[in-house]
């Protein structure tokens, strides 16, 4: 009998199984399997929330809308015959000062009426301030977001206030400051007229509301809109 010697025989194999499994050690691992249409689709849902309510004069109407931040419709303070005005706030407040509010500073126009105020205020009556039902609001997503967009939204109003070599960083931190939308609809109202030369006042609304977190705005496009698309 004749006995043939293995061992290169098995380092040969070694080497073939070597050569086999070396595609798999070498194959990337640092990159995650992508995410399934319905892990998409929940993690979208996530970003946005529908609710609807009731307001009465006088009277606030606050909601925690998660996302560390609350929505509440504020009575306004103006006697040209009541209202509210949309708020966005934090679940407290960050330190003395000014009250933070996270909409007014991404809801232009400014400094006048906008689609915030559901109110008779800026020489609107309560027929003209009801007369259409969808409000649209920007809002940003915290505090610091807040301090940021109030910088920029200052250098827009007033640019005579920064110096040439602010504007460029002013202009990056318009263009990734990512903004929440809301829409807020009317479904339901009731005015009380007015005596003796008083002005009407809204005395109750029922309305429904959808926020989008995510919504992909960024306070640039809110300063400087696209010009429309000219007509062809």
């Amino acid at each position: 009998m004749i006995y043939r010697p293995i061992g290169p025989l098995l380092v040969c194999a070694f080497c073939a199984a070597g050569a086999a499994l070396a595609p798999a050690i070498a194959a990337p691992q640092d990159q995650p399997p992508p995410a399934s249409a319905s892990a998409q689709a929940s993690a979208a849902e996530a970003n946005k929330l529908h609710f609807t309510g009731e307001a009465t004069r006088g009277q606030p109407f606050t909601k925690d809308v998660g996302h560390n931040m609350f929505f509440r419709l504020t009575p306004a303070t103006s006697e040209e015959g009541g209202g509210w005005v949309i708020e966005m706030l934090p679940p407290y407040e960050p330190g003395p000062g000014d009250p933070i509010e996270f909409s007014a500073i991404a809801t232009p126009p400014y400094h006048s009426y906008n689609d915030r105020y559901i109110a008779a205020a800026f020489g609107y009556s309560v027929k003209e301030a009801l007369q259409s039902p969808l409000r649209k609001f920007n809002f940003v997503l915290s505090v610091d977001d807040e301090h940021r967009a109030d910088e920029v939204v200052n250098a827009a109003l007033y640019p005579s206030t920064i110096g040439e070599s602010e504007r460029a960083r002013v202009a990056a931190e318009s263009a990734a400051l990512m903004l929440g939308v809301g829409r807020l609809r009317l479904l339901k109202s009731k005015v009380v007229s007015g005596k003796d030369a008083s002005p009407d006042v809204i005395s109750w609304i029922r309305f429904e509301v959808d926020l989008d977190f995510a919504a992909g705005l960024t306070l640039q496009e809110v300063l400087a809109p696209h010009p429309p698309a000219p007509k062809h």
